[in-house]
């Protein structure tokens, strides 16, 4: 099926479309047992919604579903909530839906983390059905196919363990009974099924009782549950990160379930490769994870969906807050914006083309005619450290201005989009940035540091202050001080790295054109003669 000539969410539409499904539903599930996070929203949401715009954008109609799987069992306690573990370990059995909120105001564990999610996926503008599995379960929509899996048990056991290698006796039935007594659902083990309901022993409180396994008082086994779930909402196309893709595995298992068992035609599976942080899996569980809202804060969607549609789904993604691959991720982002506008040429025209896409992709909005504002993240870095947005945007748009990343005026929306941005940066900067992205200008210069300047770099300044005075570019300041250092047989590294120890107290830095500018070239000017 592998076309590398096409992007990669048309490769899998046209696999689709041969099917001739009257309507193509993409679907993800999650568990809500600990923090949503980007390593979860890549298989179960940004992958299947790229699947579903692709069938779109060839005439098919498509659905996205997204399934928070709330009547799982609380297996765990997360690390990262603050929480007594030996007192919440009490609840550990309960069905996610009926365990209690670790915090906040929701009703219930699955509530207080699904609902940061539900918050936050608008910012995204991704058009997703959200459904709860307790309340599938709970309206009588999973009844017929409870029904369906207790009668054949002996089938699924007999595929489960051909397929996975298990060895389940004949007698286990694919189903887990909320215990009348405790009210758990992890412990309670079927025994016995006489066509209305299911008998049970519940190891955690010793109840034995019989219940109807309908409307929300069972829950098929997970990997059962998968397959049912495909066939209720009639799903042609499910992603899943590829730990689900072994063999042997979650996905042969449901295959093999819907082929044999149920007689039915299997959703597409495209394998998803892990978004690792700092070369670790996300685990919600464990609390080393990116949210969504986490990105909001220090990042626009629009960046995260560029990450995730301009990257193949089974390429691994490598990204940290706190390194340089969220600094490249912005430059990579920066550049596809320039080739789609044609400011800027691909290497070739496959690669043009695949950029191209990943950025139509990743726009929340309407494109524009002309290419909109753009300020490399590198410079916003920088202004966000030197003037805070929130208290003094205006000097922040006369930095812009004076580094010609802006013009002397700016509409209303591009004030916001320029403030937006430089608050989420200034969040980056003082929350994850590395101590090489750091800048501010140096209230005072210690005296051991003039010392230590060369009386050859002392001149410098001096004729570097006298020489910018009239500049108001950039460029044309970086090209005068590599004059300077040439007439005064000065290495420019040496120039450079005085430059900065009495402007920033460092040995680098950015630019130390634009540095100036940022910095305010009068004060640097003064700094300069002071040192000279």
């Amino acid at each position: 099926m592998e076309n590398e000539n096409n992007f990669w969410a048309d490769t899998v539409a046209d696999h689709l479309l041969k099917q001739k499904r009257k309507k193509y539903v993409c679907e993800g599930m999650w568990t809500p047992s600990g923090y949503f996070h980007i390593g979860n929203s890549r298989p179960e949401i940004f992958v299947p919604n790229a699947i579903k715009r692709a069938l779109e954008d060839k005439g098919a109609n498509a659905q996205q579903n997204f399934i928070i799987d709330d009547f799982d069992a609380l297996d765990k306690i997360p690390g990262g909530l603050g929480l007594d573990q030996k007192e919440w370990e009490k609840y550990i059995g309960f069905a996610l839906v009926h365990a209690p909120a670790p915090f906040g105001d929701t009703d219930s564990w699955a509530a207080a983390f699904s609902e940061k999610v539900r918050e936050t996926l608008p910012e995204f503008k991704v058009d997703i059905n959200i459904i709860s599995s307790y309340e599938n379960y709970k309206s009588g929509k999973f009844n017929d196919l409870i029904k369906e899996s207790l009668d054949k048990s002996k089938d699924i056991v007999r595929v489960w363990n051909r397929v996975a290698g298990s060895e389940k006796p004949d007698t286990f039935l694919p189903i887990q009974v909320v215990c009348e007594s405790c009210g758990k659902i992890k412990y309670a083990e079927a025994t016995g099924w006489d066509g209305e309901k299911v008998s049970y022993h519940c190891t955690e409180c010793g109840h034995d009782g019989a219940v109807s396994p309908y409307d929300g008082k069972a829950k098929l086994h997970w990997r059962v549950h998968w397959a049912a779930n495909w066939i209720l909402h009639n799903v042609a196309v499910e992603s899943a990160g590829k730990d689900h893709f072994s063999k042997g595995g979650s996905v042969d298992v449901g295959q093999a379930f819907m082929k044999e068992v149920f007689k039915v035609q299997p959703p597409y599976q495209p394998p998803t490769e892990f978004l690792n942080l700092k070369g670790k899996k996300q685990s919600g569980s464990v609390g080393n994870v990116i949210g969504l809202h986490n990105w909001l804060e220090v990042a626009d969607p629009d960046l995260y969906r560029y990450l995730i549609f301009s990257t193949r789904p089974e390429k691994a993604i490598e990204f940290s807050f706190e390194d340089n691959s969220f600094i490249l991720l912005n430059e990579r982002f920066e550049q596809a914006e320039r080739i789609y506008y044609g400011v800027e040429t691909a290497q070739n025209e496959r690669l043009g083309k695949k950029i191209k896409q990943g950025y139509l992709l990743s726009q929340r909005h309407n494109l524009k005619k002309e290419m909109p504002l753009q300020i490399p993240f590198s410079h916003s870095v920088l202004i966000s450290q030197l003037v805070d947005p929130e208290k003094n945007l205006d000097m922040a748009l006369a930095m812009l201005a004076e580094t010609s990343h802006l013009k002397k005026s700016v509409s209303s929306e591009e004030k916001a989009q320029i403030k937006r941005m430089l608050v989420r940066t200034k969040k980056w900067v003082d929350t994850y940035a590395e101590d090489r992205y750091k800048t501010r200008f140096l209230e005072t210069v210690e005296d051991d540091v003039k010392k230590a300047l060369s009386p050859e770099i002392r001149k410098a300044f001096a004729e570097i202050a006298e020489k910018i005075r009239t500049i108001a570019d950039a460029e044309a300041i970086q090209s005068e001080i590599f004059l300077i250092a040439k007439s005064n047989e000065i290495k420019m590294k040496e120039l450079f790295s005085g430059l900065y120890s009495v402007l920033i107290g460092k040995s680098f830095g950015p630019k130390v054109g634009t540095l100036i500018l940022a910095l305010g070239k009068e004060r640097c000017i003064a700094r300069l003669k002071d040192c000279s």
